[in-house]
């Protein structure tokens, strides 16, 4: 191992790594001068599963031997993935990697809300104890009323005078309410602390199930050729953090543009808060594994009954669980990941920067970001971009009578729009959630912004006629008419594209006859498409009503029955 002087040592120790399961065990160089580091975790890379987390910390060490330990380190931790590496006169000779058992939960988010949850539970029972004190006593007050009003042969009737009743019933009713008011006040006491019983039930529901209380330890040897600052960084993959998109649409129909904010969702649960730290989101799906499947040899042959094997010979042949395979190749394919370096300084508008390499792309969230471990939603912005934007009026009358308006974009930028959930505003007013499609750089892509009422729709059916045809074949043929009309009821012209089909038929003996519109081959005013389906272009002045007509003719064999016609 060679001397680093005040330059960075490259460890990657992975072969080295040595990793105990079954609990903590004496180190190899003895329990006493073990020193527990004082490390933040300084930058995260978020994958759609998992997370590359890196931790730095820095000590003022002696000439000589030292034992540095990076301790609490979460149960999703992937041993195979660890990574040291640093900065110092120093040298690094070994790094090892054990697991310890908890006597209770490490989590301190989940700790606090257990704690309040047995509050509220020993709340709601001195309420419940009290509810039903308070009701005893309005029952007590009832029969001693009844005794008092009553007539016995001790207590003949018209005992009382007249003062002593008013008395009595003032009293009665002065007492029944505020008895009365007490059940009230407790019974809404008692909501309330059902309510956030139930609120702190979810939140611990939200962390997700408690797991084995675990952690991991990593401990590095180093050797200090002289008294100096040694800084050290510790790389590690997690599993179950993720990230997805999702976007905000703002769309200007009187300035023709489309503001996208590309936001990016992430939730962790790992047990550490990432705090003030550098945020990277990789495209990359590691759990996908970096090869293709081979093809195994296709064998076919006649069906034979499989013989009933006894239980024990099953229990033998059953596989390894597939979740310990995938974790292992998982595990080799990131444990080559490149640390990622923080980011430079925020810049005003809130960009990411993009990497790109052969097969994914990095985001470099501007800034820095606290991603708690609570797995709730945490929102980073990747990008802030204003689009120019076509707009176009799209009507199936067929399947709905309206008129839906789409805007189409290019993505002019260098980031790639991953698959995600759209908030589409236009003019200022939410009109939709909705979904986009992956769109490469440079590519054009569609959005729908809802319906338009100022474009009325109607497609009406007009007859079904039916003849017979042909003095041998005796073939029937069925007629269909209908006709859409369309009127732009807006003060403007607007693009207008309506879709209709023909029927396909499955059977030689079925044939479909376009009648109407006539149609030879495709015109900038009328398409046809493999499918049969149709689609008409027009621009459609303000206060114009157009008419579409669509017949279609069915022929097919008298003694037969056609299926699927309206």
């Amino acid at each position: 191992m060679k001397l680093i002087t005040r330059i960075s040592f490259p460890v990657i120790i992975c072969a080295s790594i040595l990793f105990l399961f079954g609990g903590h065990s004496p180190s190899a160089y003895g329990d006493s001068g073990a020193k527990t580091l004082k490390s933040a975790v300084s930058a995260v890379t978020v994958y759609s599963d998992r997370a590359l987390v890196t931790r730095t910390a820095a000590e003022k060490l002696q000439a000589g031997e030292h034992r540095l330990v990076f301790d609490n380190l979460p149960a999703g931790l992937e041993p195979a993935s660890v990574q040291v590496n640093g900065t110092g006169n120093a040298v690094l000779n070994d790094v090892k990697t054990s697991m310890e058992r908890y006597a209770e939960t490490p989590d301190k988010d989940r700790r606090a809300l257990i704690d309040k949850k047995q509050m509220l539970e020993d709340e709601l029972a001195v309420l419940d104890l009290k509810m039903k004190q308070i009701q005893g006593e309005k029952n007590f007050l009832e029969n001693i009323t009844k005794k008092l009003t009553g007539v016995t042969e001790k207590t003949p009737a018209g005992e009382l005078d007249p003062e002593r009743w008013v008395k009595m019933v003032d009293f009665y009713r002065n007492r029944n309410e505020a008895l009365d008011k007490d059940l009230r006040d407790t019974e809404i006491t008692r909501r309330g602390a059902r309510a956030n019983l139930d609120k702190v039930n979810r939140q611990i529901s939200d962390l997700g199930r408690a797991g084995q209380k675990i952690k991991y330890q990593v401990e590095v040897l180093v050797r200090m050729k002289e008294a100096g600052e040694l800084s050290l960084g510790l790389s590690y993959v997690v599993s179950g953090p993720g990230w997805k998109p999702v976007y905000d649409l703002r769309v200007s129909t009187r300035e023709k543009k489309m503001n996208l904010t590309y936001n990016a969702v992430i939730r962790q649960n790992t047990s550490e808060s990432w705090d003030d730290a550098a945020i990277f989101l990789s495209t990359a799906q590691p759990g996908i594994g970096g090869e293709q499947p081979e093809l195994s040899p296709w064998h076919i042959g006649f069906h034979e009954p499989r013989p009933v094997l006894e239980k024990k010979a099953l229990m033998r042949a059953a596989p390894a669980p597939a979740a310990q395979m995938m974790q292992s190749d998982q595990a080799g394919a990131l444990g080559k990941a490149e640390e990622p370096q923080a980011p430079e300084a925020a810049i005003e508008k809130p960009a990411a920067d993009v990497s790109t390499s052969a097969t994914s792309v990095v985001f470099e969230i501007k800034g820095r970001n606290t991603i708690a471990s609570d797995n709730l939603p945490h929102k980073v912005t990747v990008m802030i971009q204003d689009f120019p934007a076509e707009f176009r009026y799209s009507a199936v009358p067929k399947l709905s009578q309206h008129a839906y308006l789409k805007t189409k974009v290019k993505n002019a930028t260098e980031f790639p729009l991953l698959t995600g959930s759209t908030n589409i505003f236009l003019d200022n007013n939410f009109v939709a959630n909705a979904s986009l499609s992956q769109v490469s750089p440079g590519e054009e892509f569609w959005t729908f912004l809802g319906v338009d009422n100022a474009i009325k729709v109607e497609r009406k059916f007009v007859r079904k006629h039916q003849k017979q045809e042909g003095v041998f074949s005796k073939k029937t043929a069925l007629s269909y008419e209908y006709v859409t009309e369309i009127t732009n009821n807006k003060k403007t012209e607007e693009e207008l594209v309506v879709w209709d089909q023909l029927p396909i038929a499955s059977h030689q003996d079925i044939t479909v006859t376009l009648v109407e519109p006539r149609y030879e081959k495709d015109s900038p005013g009328l398409k046809k498409n493999e499918l049969n389906y149709f689609e008409w272009f027009f621009r459609i002045k303000p206060g114009e009503k157009i008419r579409i007509p669509f017949v279609f003719e069915v022929a097919y064999p008298q003694d037969k029955k056609v299926s699927g016609l309206e």
